[in-house]
């Protein structure tokens, strides 16, 4: 994914926009399924404001995350309507 960044991208978190989990809790859950169903098993995460923003993804993201898992006829192909 990050094969063509130079070390300035990657300092400057620019190439963090590249994998779109940004969004609306529900935009970033399914974006984070859609990887973990194209064979992705680790996501390295960037918090600006690293104790608030761990604890919101844990409480917002994550159980939407594990609600989609538990129920794959919710989980739509990638890129359909979730930009």
């Amino acid at each position: 994914m990050w094969a063509d960044s130079s070390f300035e991208d990657l300092v400057q978190y620019n190439d963090g926009f590249r994998t779109r989990l940004i969004g609306t809790p529900e935009r970033v859950a399914r974006r984070i399924v859609a990887y973990k169903r194209l064979g992705v098993d680790l996501l390295l995460l960037g918090f600006l404001h690293y104790h608030e923003e761990i604890d919101y993804f844990g409480r917002h993201v994550l159980p939407i995350v594990l609600g989609l898992e538990a129920d794959r006829s919710e989980l739509a192909p990638i890129g359909a309507g979730h930009r």
